[in-house]
């Protein structure tokens, strides 16, 4: 009796001394689960940090690149206008520096203005000088000595007006075009690239076809002195190849008014 009584009692003692074993078995659990699910978090936190830090050192490149290549499109747009500010003093010198015969185009004293004064184009007036200014730009590929006979040749083909015209026409949109983009060229790092695109690859597309209008008048003075296609010994087939040649350059002179406008259109310079 007395043996099962102390039985009883450390039973009892046992039992009263572990009241909470079924929770503390589950706060340990739950512990466990907390410090699992905080690795496995700052562990996803970290595997996102890697692509996020990969996305922005792209990003930050691809800006470096955008960066490196808008200077350089600034920096040559800017060289592309002070050359062409270079060349267009030169033709204002030239004029200057022209004698009584003027390089011996005698196409001016053959074209006067259309304005009942009668005015030559020889003549000492400002506009008179501009216009004679203009032809020498685009006749920048023929040297001094040769101006006289290429005058001549385009005299006997009976296109005097139609030609010089049309380097009037082109030497004053080059000069307008100079004019207007010369005083803004420290400016020209306010435009958006697009937009700064856009005004270069316009104003490389004018020299272009100002070029290309230089090389064809000398292109005729070669033909000419090599009697291409019998120009030099048949005035029909010399008439019939400038008169293809005015064409040319009258399409030349609408796509250079083109361009001059658009350039001359840019807002916020």
């Amino acid at each position: 009796m007395k043996y099962n009584i102390i039985t009883g009692l450390f039973v009892f003692l046992f039992l009263a001394c572990n009241p909470d074993f079924n929770t503390n078995q589950k706060d340990i659990k739950h512990q466990s689960s907390k410090k699992r699910l905080k690795l496995k978090t700052e562990t996803s936190l970290n595997q996102e940090e890697v692509p996020n830090q990969e996305a922005n050192y792209k990003e930050e490149k691809e800006e470096g690149i955008n960066k490196k290549t808008e200077n350089t499109m600034l920096n040559d747009l800017r060289n592309s206008i002070e050359t062409a500010k270079k060349d267009n003093d030169k033709y204002t010198q030239k004029l200057k520096e022209e004698s009584s015969s003027q390089y011996g185009i005698l196409a001016f004293k053959d074209l006067f203005w259309l304005d009942g004064t009668n005015e030559q184009l020889s003549a000492n007036t400002e506009r008179s000088k501009a216009y004679r200014k203009r032809a020498y730009s685009i006749l920048n590929t023929i040297n001094d000595a040769s101006l006289k006979n290429f005058s001549e040749i385009v005299m006997a083909s009976g296109q005097t007006q139609g030609i010089f015209n049309a380097l009037n026409s082109l030497g004053g949109t080059f000069e307008e075009i100079v004019n207007f983009l010369y005083p803004k060229k420290d400016n020209l790092g306010k435009l958006e690239t697009l937009v700064l695109k856009k005004l270069k690859d316009s104003l490389e597309n004018f020299l272009e076809i100002k070029k290309i209008a230089s090389e064809m008048m000398h292109k005729l003075l070669l033909d000419y002195q090599n009697n291409t296609n019998r120009i030099q010994t048949d005035i029909n087939e010399l008439k019939s190849y400038v008169d293809t040649l005015f064409n040319q350059m009258t399409k030349k002179t609408e796509e250079a008014l083109k361009l001059k406008n658009a350039i001359c259109s840019i807002e916020d310079l």
